[in-house]
């Protein structure tokens, strides 16, 4: 199964200001990302793919109605490729059901696009 995601950068940029949003959506290593980008901008495009990233996700594993936000984590790791790392009842039941999921993350000035890719 497939999942993909588009979002508007200006409005994840018109929410960075708003905590109680950020908490509720993002890791602290998620935010902690974000937030070492220099601009309010790159902070927005952060954010918005990783916003993109876990709507892919919910729409890949759309029977797994059990989906929470922060269980959801994008990290980079060194080389710069985004991975997701899965926490709590989410990373229970991928691992009971033997399932992986691969996420693809790109933005451009107005737009943060993801895919993410189900296989067991």
């Amino acid at each position: 199964m497939i999942g993909v995601d588009i979002v508007e950068i200006d409005r994840l940029e018109a929410l960075v200001p708003d905590q109680e949003f950020l908490k509720r959506v993002y890791t602290e290593t998620e935010l902690a990302y974000c937030h070492q980008a220099k601009s309010r901008k790159v902070i927005a495009a952060r954010l918005a793919t990783r916003f993109a990233a876990k709507e892919a996700v919910f729409k890949a594993i759309e029977a797994l109605k059990v989906l929470r936000w922060k269980e959801i984590e994008v990290i980079n790791e060194e080389s710069g490729k985004p991975v997701l790392h899965f926490h709590g009842e989410t990373k229970v039941l991928l691992n009971d059901l033997g399932l992986k999921v691969e996420i693809s993350l790109s933005h451009s000035q107005a737009y943060a696009v993801a895919a993410a890719m189900l296989s067991s």
